[in-house]
């Protein structure tokens, strides 16, 4: 029996209600229902929908029905990410890792994640491209003597202020996340949605 099927089974009792008279009010199929609440199928939005209606129950709690809340975790994955100043791109993929490993059991990591992950995206792109740039072999090895310059600056300059910047956001988002939905992120391509 799963989890929402438990939900919707006390839910159900603690009004008082049988599967019939739920199936009524929900407009949906005793069939459904029942397979619903024996766990061999998962709804779909509008029958979920109809339920939590008929059960006077939010919709949203029936579906973080099974989730923990567990906002240690998700600092920890926030924290995580300051790999970066040691290991490039570890910004991306340990808060990926952590992401994939608890994404079905934790409430709100989905939500902490895309956020995280689409400024740890953003920022790379920012912080790595005109290294990458510099990189790429040809004419443009032979550049004129003001790129140089400027490339030397970005290299001694902005990229470690980009390191210092990504580093103290990081830090704050860790104390806001608290919060709960707040969007700590608000600076970033929305790669992840």
């Amino acid at each position: 029996m799963s989890q929402l099927g438990q939900q919707i089974i006390q839910a159900r009792k603690n009004k008082g209600i049988s599967q019939e008279q739920l199936a009524d009010n929900s407009k949906i199929n005793l069939r459904t229902l029942q397979r619903i609440e024996k766990g061999q199928t998962t709804p779909h939005g509008e029958t979920l929908k109809r339920i939590s209606e008929a059960l006077g129950i939010p919709l949203v709690d029936l579906v973080n029905c099974g989730f923990i809340e567990d906002y240690g975790y998700i600092k920890v994955m926030h924290f995580v990410t300051l790999i970066f100043i040691l290991i490039p791109l570890g910004n991306i993929l340990l808060p990926l890792i952590f992401w994939l490993v608890k994404k079905d059991q934790i409430r709100d990591l989905s939500f902490f994640a895309n956020k995280l992950l689409n400024f740890q995206i953003t920022w790379s792109i920012f912080a790595y491209l005109p290294f990458l740039i510099y990189l790429i072999p040809g004419e443009a090895t032979h550049l004129p003597s003001f790129i140089e310059k400027l490339s030397t600056l970005y290299s001694w300059v902005f990229f470690p202020l980009l390191y210092v910047i990504n580093a103290f956001y990081l830090i704050i988002a860790i104390f806001l996340i608290k919060d709960r939905r707040r969007n700590i992120f608000p600076v970033a391509i929305p790669f992840l949605r």
